[in-house]
């Protein structure tokens, strides 16, 4: 039986953890070939990696950049993927977790992307709540993230999953 046009079709997700490092370069490719046309989730995160070197627009080399930091992925450092039906990778998520203080266990949500064609789809609520269920499972007190101040969408995304904006970043370019 054919579907109805326009009815959705039923999609069949995969979402796991992951350390693998065939699952970490796969990522890298999902990751810059999903963010480099959206210059504002630069933010100083990306900056910081050299993702981009102005603050404004992607570095050139934007994948090789993304295929070393995942090559250079340390023990504290994990990544949630979602595939679909055909393997392929529609969402994924890095997060670090980091336990130096005791009193202040936290956890980052470093990057989150959703390729286009699935955004609004509630997959990226999905991503958020497996990350804040291993949070919690791990004891974190907080979880946080950063977005670049112009993503005015993924800032209502996650206002709307319970973040808070509870500072600013500056920065100033010496060079």
């Amino acid at each position: 039986m054919a579907a109805e046009p326009g009815a959705r079709q039923q999609v069949t997700e995969t979402i796991a953890w992951t350390r693998e490092a065939g699952d970490l370069e796969k990522a890298a490719h999902f990751f810059s070939r999903t963010i480099t046309g959206d210059d504002a989730y630069i933010s100083h995160g990306e900056i910081q990696q050299a993702l981009s070197l102005d603050g404004v627009t992607w570095a050139r080399d934007l994948e090789a950049r993304f295929l070393k930091d995942m090559r250079e992925f340390d023990a504290d450092q994990h990544l949630l993927l979602c595939r679909d039906a055909a393997e392929a990778i529609i969402a994924a998520a890095i997060v670090s977790w980091d336990t130096s203080e005791p009193d202040a266990p936290f956890g980052t949500l470093e990057d989150l992307a959703v390729a286009p064609a699935h955004r609004s789809t509630g997959l990226g609520a999905r991503m958020t709540a497996l990350v804040e269920a291993e949070a919690r499972e791990r004891k974190m007190k907080w979880l946080f993230l950063e977005s670049g101040k112009n993503n005015v969408r993924a800032h209502a995304f996650f206002e709307r999953h319970g973040f808070k904006e509870i500072s600013h970043v500056f920065a100033k370019k010496l060079a």
